[in-house]
């Protein structure tokens, strides 16, 4: 409530004196050009991350549910990702991604391929932060969706089986209609969790290069810390929330009825 009382008023540089502008920090957020940018990359990088992110962890999720020889090696490999801290994340795909001697750039010298710059180069640095993050939710991801596939009784999926149904089928006919009520909240999860993403911004491109990617969170900081527009800032960061809240509102009423509860 703080930052949307802050936004109604205008205060000079020290915070020490305010005046109520009403909705004049909105207007003047909605008429700038930098913000629509920030939108604009922030729906970009949500629509790689999201789907990428359930994919893998969906993939994830049903490679490790069942016990196999071996499982535990996978688990640990795909639920590392949830207990690596972003920073350290961070350090070890900036190295990884480094333009000159990163481990990626070798590899692609090694197949005859020209080199990139990865995190440097306006075209690339959105995508490849889009698939850092989405690496990043997959162990998270995974966790809550073999949750959902161990609650799926062995019983459905043996008939169906006696019945002749093979393994395409059985998925898309008794799996993922069964998984629904959990595949429903972790895309809830991951959408808006790819729409506040800061952290891997942050620490590898700082909102660059050439604004590529200011995604709509990282402009609410730059605009409180380094521009001193704290109640243009908290303007801009109550319009996310109300994005954030219709966006889940719209998925409930548009998937929540398709929903298989138990």
């Amino acid at each position: 409530m703080e930052a949307l009382w802050l936004s109604l008023h205008q205060e000079n540089l020290f915070g020490r004196g305010r005046e109520w502008v009403g909705l004049g920090n909105y207007l003047e957020a909605l008429h700038r050009p930098e913000f629509w940018h920030s939108v604009k990359t922030t729906l970009l990088f949500a629509l790689i991350t999201a789907p990428l992110e359930l994919l893998l962890g969906l993939l994830a999720a049903l490679l490790v549910h069942r016990s196999y020889p071996g499982v535990a090696l996978f688990r640990t490999l795909f639920f590392l990702t949830t207990a690596v801290p972003t920073a350290v994340a961070a350090v070890a795909w900036g190295w990884f991604l480094h333009p000159v001697g990163g481990w990626a750039n070798r590899l692609l010298t090694a197949l005859g391929l020209p080199p990139q710059a990865w995190l440097t180069s306006p075209e690339l640095a959105l995508p490849t932060l889009a698939v850092i993050n989405a690496w990043a939710g997959v162990g998270f991801t995974a966790i809550l969706l073999t949750a959902g596939l161990q609650n799926i009784p062995e019983e459905v999926l043996e008939a169906a089986t006696v019945d002749g149904a093979g393994p395409w089928r059985r998925f898309f006919r008794i799996t993922l209609p069964l998984l629904s009520p959990t595949l429903f909240l972790v895309g809830l999860l991951v959408v808006l969790k790819s729409l506040t993403a800061f952290g891997q911004i942050h620490l590898l491109t700082r909102g660059g290069p050439a604004e590529s990617t200011m995604v709509w969170i990282y402009r609410v900081y730059h605009d409180a810390f380094f521009n001193f527009q704290v109640p243009l800032a908290a303007a801009e960061a109550f319009l996310l929330f109300l994005v954030l809240l219709g966006l889940a509102a719209l998925q409930f009423w548009l998937l929540g009825r398709r929903v298989h509860y138990a």
